[in-house]
């Protein structure tokens, strides 16, 4: 393999990295909970030792009453004996209901960007590539500041707790968190989509969405809800890649841009004839023109614009001098890494070899292995790329990673269960 292309790990190795720290700030409180209830409960009624995931940072898209209305034994009742022998009832989850809304919860997110992504699929073979990046700009805006306000708004926490700050909430406090995530929103989205065409440009801007989007759905949705939405993705990924919508934007794509460079030739040579035409397309009743500009400034700078050979096969894409890699890939790539780490620091404090600081170094041991993983099928994946024009990132990455997780979580349980004797709740 030419060497060149190893550059294009530099990209992803940021990505995952940045995402530990961005997960240890946002989550410290819940980390924090977790060493403390382990050190504190010393016996419990329940199968499993510790309990069932209940961050405070978690979103449920699926509501408990739901599936406790339609399934039984969803909520199972405990009893936890403390260090100095007081005993508590709690009700939590049971593996049951946290596996089936982990199933449900990923059908739904699945099924809502299948719908989006045809959508999206619609507008472009209807050449509507301005309305296209009006949506891209709002969409990526709105997550890349919703997701910075949020690390803010927890990051006080963790300032406050690690170094003694005293920053409250308060009225001054939310308007400085949601200013300063419009302005990294506003400045990601300039520099990914209206300067698409300048990758020395819209590369850092990509990865610095992906940077804080990855951990983002990583600490809102439950480890069970990512553990099937990635892999729901990943096979909707390999479809739609080989077979589906993604391999005709591909080619829609080269289309567009090859009859630009025959206009572009043609307007450089009107004596030349024109080329035959193999398909004549009839414009749709009422199809606006694709083409908006507003005036900004004496100069009338053009603000929106679809420049020629641009399109949305250009928003999302990380272009390495070899290859493309799409913002969806980073994305994913980072939530699994994002989601080991954040299950082994709110596990392995309740396994009986856990030691401060020293438990820490092992879930940061994982995590890096789980980060070979995803490199490791991204590797076969460029494999894959020497004999095909496209090839799917997430398959290959997300099934290694996966599996490198899961074994991991079996290896630590197994650990804990022939010298301890007990099973750590995985849920």
């Amino acid at each position: 393999m030419d060497i060149g292309k190893w550059k294009m790990y530099t990209p992803i190795l940021i990505v995952l990295v940045l995402s530990i720290p961005l997960v240890t700030a946002a989550q410290w409180m819940d980390f924090k909970e977790a060493r403390r209830l382990a050190d504190e409960v010393v016996d419990s009624s329940g199968f499993f030792t510790g309990f069932s995931e209940d961050t405070s940072t978690t979103v449920d898209l699926i509501p408990g009453s739901i599936i406790d209305s339609a399934i039984d034994d969803t909520e199972e009742n405990i009893t936890i004996t403390d260090s100095s022998g007081n005993q508590q009832n709690i009700t939590q989850p049971t593996a049951r209901k946290s596996v089936l809304t982990g199933v449900v919860t990923a059908v739904i997110m699945v099924g809502l960007a299948i719908a989006a992504a045809f959508g999206i699929f619609f507008l472009f073979r209807l050449k509507k590539r301005v309305t296209l990046k009006l949506f891209f700009a709002i969409a990526l805006g709105l997550c890349a500041s919703i997701a910075v306000m949020m690390y803010l708004y927890l990051m006080r926490l963790f300032l406050n707790d690690l170094f003694g700050t005293s920053i409250d909430e308060g009225n001054i406090f939310y308007a400085i968190i949601i200013a300063i995530g419009a302005v990294i929103g506003i400045t990601i989205v300039y520099n990914m989509v209206f300067r698409a065409m300048e990758p020395m440009r819209k590369n850092p801007a990509l990865i610095a969405f992906c940077v804080f989007l990855g951990p983002f759905l990583a600490i809102v949705l439950p480890v069970w809800v990512i553990i099937f939405l990635l892999a729901g993705v990943a096979l909707w990924d390999l479809w739609a890649a080989k077979r589906g919508i993604i391999k005709e934007m591909i080619n829609l794509s080269e289309e567009h841009k090859e009859e630009e460079r025959k206009g572009a030739k043609a307007r450089e040579h009107p004596e030349a004839p024109a080329a035959p035409l193999v398909e004549v397309q009839r414009p749709l009743k009422g199809q606006l023109k694709d083409r908006i500009e507003i005036k900004r400034g004496k100069g009338g700078r053009k603000f929106i614009d679809v420049q020629s050979g641009e399109d949305i096969t250009s928003y999302g894409l990380y272009e390495g001098k070899h290859f493309a890699l799409g913002i969806g890939d980073f994305i994913f790539f980072s939530v699994l890494v994002s989601v080991t780490f954040k299950w082994m620091m709110l596990k392995v404090p309740f396994m009986g070899f856990y030691e401060s600081f020293w438990g820490e170094i092992l879930v940061l041991e994982m995590t890096v292995m789980v980060i070979v993983a995803v490199l490791y099928g991204f590797k076969q994946t460029l494999g894959f790329l020497e004999k095909e024009s496209v090839m799917p990132g997430l398959p290959l990455s997300v099934l290694w990673g996966l599996v490198g997780f899961i074994v991991l979580a079996a290896y630590l349980e197994i650990m804990n269960l022939i010298f301890y004797g007990q099973i750590v709740n995985p849920f």
